[in-house]
């Protein structure tokens, strides 16, 4: 019954982290239909613009198909959403696999080093213990909060409070097999799942996995959508109906939002995915000493 349990939940996961994905990219690139009539406009406007003459052949084929085989749609629509969502997902690891190298290891660095510098030239070390000074950093530590999160994206493995029990993993490890474990995030983490799928205990590193990469998915879905957004209505303003026009501002900005949102949500599975491996490896290795406490 668990190994049911087990792969039904391992099957919810994949819908969640594929289809799920899938189908949204599939309804914002359908999206602009609603808000343009595109029989209204002029041929040399649609057969100009790939978007447009892309958009006007699938809602052709839509008008023809829907309303005579509606079960076939859906079942191409189904396995349309399935397969894009494994090509958003991989392009998703190649997004953050850039932007880490572009932000978090370059520019970020020079950024952050700049700024230090133009702190220590304007405030002495005497003015930084001021309350003053101590006031104005804390008015703007949000404004540095939404900075990182918009601009880091590189997320941390475990919080920094779990570092003494990591370290006390990696300790007993060494000592019981006669080996020295380097305090590697990865290795630590893959000897979790390892003991947690041997000894048959169950833990929330899978489910916090499946969101992270659901989430991870849907920002690289939200910021396609921002840009996608920006050039259609950029290209169809003037053939908006006179009803949407304010849609053509409000829908980039909830694209631009959703992105941050995913975005941030995405860094935080994992951190809270590595603090699951972590403690859950933790209490596998003392669990004799915590139940004789």
């Amino acid at each position: 019954m668990n190994d049911f349990l087990s792969k039904l939940e391992n099957f919810l996961f994949d819908i969640l982290g594929l289809i799920l994905p899938g189908a949204i990219f599939l309804l914002i690139l359908m999206s602009p239909l609603l808000v343009v009539d595109l029989d209204q406009m002029p041929a040399k406007i649609v057969d100009s613009s790939i978007i447009l003459s892309a958009l006007k052949t699938i809602s052709n084929i839509l008008k023809d198909y829907w309303t005579t085989y509606p079960k076939s749609v859906l079942i191409i629509a189904a396995i349309l959403a399935y397969l894009i969502g494994h090509t958003v997902k991989i392009f998703s690891i190649l997004k953050y696999s850039f932007l880490v190298a572009l932000f978090d290891r370059s520019l970020n660095k020079l950024i952050i080093t700049a700024f230090n510098r133009i702190k220590n030239r304007i405030f002495s070390e005497k003015a930084r213990k001021s309350n003053t000074y101590i006031w104005v950093k804390d008015i703007f530590k949000p404004f540095k909060i939404v900075i990182g999160d918009i601009f880091i994206f590189k997320p941390d493995y475990h919080d920094k409070k779990e570092e003494i029990i990591m370290q006390n993993c990696v300790n007993i490890l060494s000592t019981r097999t006669s080996m020295i474990y380097p305090k590697d995030d990865y290795l630590v983490g893959k000897i979790s799942g390892v003991i947690a799928n041997q000894e048959g205990f169950r833990t929330l590193g899978t489910f916090f996995l499946a969101k992270y990469n659901l989430y991870r998915s849907l920002s690289l879905i939200f910021l396609f959508a921002t840009f996608y957004c920006i050039y259609f209505f950029k290209i169809v303003y003037m053939y908006i109906k006179s009803s949407s026009c304010e849609v053509s501002i409000i829908i980039p900005m909830i694209a631009a939002i959703l992105w941050y949102t995913f975005h941030v949500k995405y860094k935080r599975y994992w951190t809270l995915y590595g603090n699951e491996r972590i403690i859950s490896l933790f209490y596998f290795l003392n669990k004799k000493k915590i139940n004789e406490a």
